[in-house]
């Protein structure tokens, strides 16, 4: 899978708005960059209908996808990538999906942002707006288990290492994989991970190594130095190991 291409790209922003400073992922494609399974993305963003009781239960999605859907298929933006990475945080934390829907809705109400988790006042000003968002569930066990040994400021810092801002929005991801050198930046190559200085999307280095490709002649075709080369390449295999 090499991502959205700039043709691709150009099409489905025909359908779905202008899509720089935006980006656009399908669900399998943010799996992979996250390493959330795409069944859970779809789950979160889509909500599921489950049997309960005597009838279907319909549970509702934790947020609305900034993007609309195009012909049936999901597409995320790059802020939805980030909430992604920070609510796989608290689920990694054992916090149960109706919990985790009121901690969303309240983070919501308090930022006056549908995606909270990924708005720079949750680093800038942390403290105080963690106690108002967990505070705001009005659920007292929930409360207990983020009040305690500093467990909310872990989860979000946790999610949002490598990510910058711009203004009140996250505006880049340097992945730690990538050392350095890969970026995932939504007003390039429409989000999909590039080497820094260059802007050549990895999973392009990644097929050129696959076809025998040694990382000198890679370098030498694609006029960057090899040590990007590697880089991009070790970022690839770290995906999908």
């Amino acid at each position: 899978m090499v991502g959205i291409s700039y043709a691709d790209g150009m099409l489905i922003a025909n359908e779905l708005g202008n899509l720089w400073g935006r980006g656009a992922y399908t669900a399998p494609e943010a799996s992979r960059l996250t390493g959330v399974p795409a069944s859970r993305i779809h789950r979160w963003l889509e909500g599921r209908t489950r049997a309960y009781g005597d009838g279907p239960v319909f549970d509702r999605p934790l947020w609305t996808a900034e993007l609309p859907a195009l012909e049936d298929k999901l597409y995320l933006s790059f802020r939805d990538l980030i909430e992604l990475r920070v609510v796989d945080r608290f689920r990694q934390a054992k916090i149960s999906l109706p919990y985790l829907r009121k901690v969303v809705s309240s983070a919501q109400k308090i930022l006056n942002d549908t995606h909270p988790f990924s708005n720079a006042k949750l680093k800038s000003d942390g403290r105080r707006i963690y106690l108002e968002i967990v505070s705001g569930t009005r659920e007292p066990a929930l409360i207990d288990v983020l009040s305690g040994q500093h467990a909310f400021h872990s989860i979000i810092s946790e999610g949002l290492r490598d990510v910058a801002y711009d203004g009140d929005a996250a505006a880049y991801w340097t992945p730690e994989a990538g050392r350095g050198e890969v970026v995932v930046d939504p007003n390039r190559s429409f989000g999909q991970p590039v080497l820094i200085h260059s802007g050549v999307p990895t999973a392009i280095l990644r097929l050129q190594s696959a076809a025998g490709r040694s990382a000198r002649e890679i370098s030498r075709a694609f006029e960057i130095d090899e040590r990007s080369v590697r880089a991009a390449l070790r970022f690839e295999a770290a995906l999908a190991a």
